[in-house]
């Protein structure tokens, strides 16, 4: 960490300064992972974390991202199944045809809520079954609801997915059944899903324990729950998770989005190609525990007294010298590697200066966000030179 007095002005850059991470120590099964604070989006740990794979059903959160971006005002609206959003192959075909038959036709044994043709949801019905259920036949539905067909839905997809910086994504299809080149990379997937969670929809999407399927023109109600395991009663509970979504293909193997909150710190996990479904949720709360298990230290940017911050006022008898009366400190977690950028900012000061007047402030900028400041105080009184006061007094008498 370095200060230095960089420019001139009202408005001061001190000096900017990073800390060197500490890994984490854990270790993960999945053969790709990554983990990130939310808030920040500091990566607490990695491994081959740009690594193309293929993601299976966290496809969906893009999918459902994307869908909230260009209808999250209209989640009322009703949607009507056709036959080309629920059209259905077998696996076994899409291989015969080394996959030139339309990706987002739905495999026959797949996850789906059973939508029939002409059958009738609202929007947000269809994104809880998107997110809740891994529903492959309702993000065919959304998707061709949003853009008016899937090829034009995933083409706007793979522009936004890419404007959010996801340079080693692509996607074919809306809900990640496999085809050869859909695929991406666990940091992708965090950047992706990161921007998800400022969305208030996606995270209660995301976190829902159960998804109603409706009475609709079709059929009767039905209650499905939640397939992240993270979020339900059973042997991969865990009390801090808060969404997001599971994925499984026989080719990506197990893959999963995990978020989860412990006192104010949220975190974000992204792990792929398991071989054990178990395993991931071990996995993703090993990377848990480890990151929330570390204590905070705190550096101390500025003592409290004196300080060596010094403003020169025309006219004055002297240098104006200055003083902070508590300590400019921030606390941070070992395992991140925060940026933080240091201003001064001055008041705009005339004489005569008394001492103990507040003459400014210092605030301190952690990755982007201010999250603590200090008041400047004068040491000294400051009064205009002898000199300085003939010439106003003579200004006024000219006047």
């Amino acid at each position: 960490m370095f200060l230095q007095r960089l420019c001139l002005g009202l408005l001061l850059f001190l000096g900017i300064g990073s800390l060197s991470a500490e890994k984490l120590e854990v270790s993960v099964e999945s053969e790709a992972a990554i983990l990130i604070d939310v808030t920040s989006g500091a990566i607490l740990y990695e491994k081959n974390a740009h690594t193309l794979n293929y993601p299976a059903s966290i496809t969906k959160i893009a999918t459902t991202l994307y869908a909230l971006d260009q209808k999250g005002h209209q989640l009322s609206e009703i949607v009507t199944a056709d036959t080309e959003a629920i059209a259905s192959i077998s696996e076994q075909a899409k291989k015969k045809s080394n996959y030139t038959t339309p990706s987002h036709w739905i495999e026959y044994a797949s996850t789906h809520i059973g939508i029939k043709k002409d059958e009738k949801f609202t929007l947000k019905e269809l994104l809880y079954g998107i997110m809740v259920a891994s529903a492959n036949d309702a993000a065919n539905v959304v998707a061709q609801h949003v853009a008016g067909n899937i090829p034009l839905f995933m083409h706007g997809l793979n522009g936004f997915i890419k404007s959010l910086g996801c340079q080693n994504t692509y996607f074919t299809n809306p809900h990640g059944l496999h085809h050869p080149k859909h695929q991406t990379t666990p940091y992708d997937m965090a950047l992706l899903t990161r921007e998800a969670m400022k969305n208030s929809i996606f995270r209660e999407l995301a976190a829902a324990p159960k998804f109603i399927r409706p009475k609709t023109n079709k059929q009767e109600p039905v209650v499905i729950l939640q397939k992240n395991r993270l979020l339900r009663r059973g042997d991969y509970y865990y009390p801090q998770a808060i969404g997001v979504k599971t994925g499984y293909t026989s080719i990506a193997r197990h893959t999963l989005v995990a978020a989860a909150k412990k006192d104010g710190r949220e975190l974000l996990a992204v792990l792929m190609k398991c071989n054990e479904g178990g395993q991931i949720y071990r996995d993703a709360i090993h990377l848990f525990e480890a990151a929330f298990n570390e204590e905070q230290e705190e550096m101390i940017i500025l003592e409290k007294g004196l300080q060596k911050y010094i403003y020169s006022l025309k006219g004055a008898d002297r240098p104006l010298k200055t003083f902070i009366k508590s300590p400019l400190s921030f606390k941070y977690y070992p395992s991140e590697e925060p940026v933080v950028k240091c201003y001064l900012q001055w008041h705009s000061l005339k004489l005569p200066i008394v001492k103990g007047q507040q003459v400014g402030e210092v605030y301190l900028q952690v990755n982007g966000q201010q999250v603590e400041k200090v008041a400047l105080y004068a040491e000294h009184e400051v009064q205009q030179t002898w000199m300085e006061w003939l010439k106003s007094i003579f200004k006024i008498t000219k006047k």
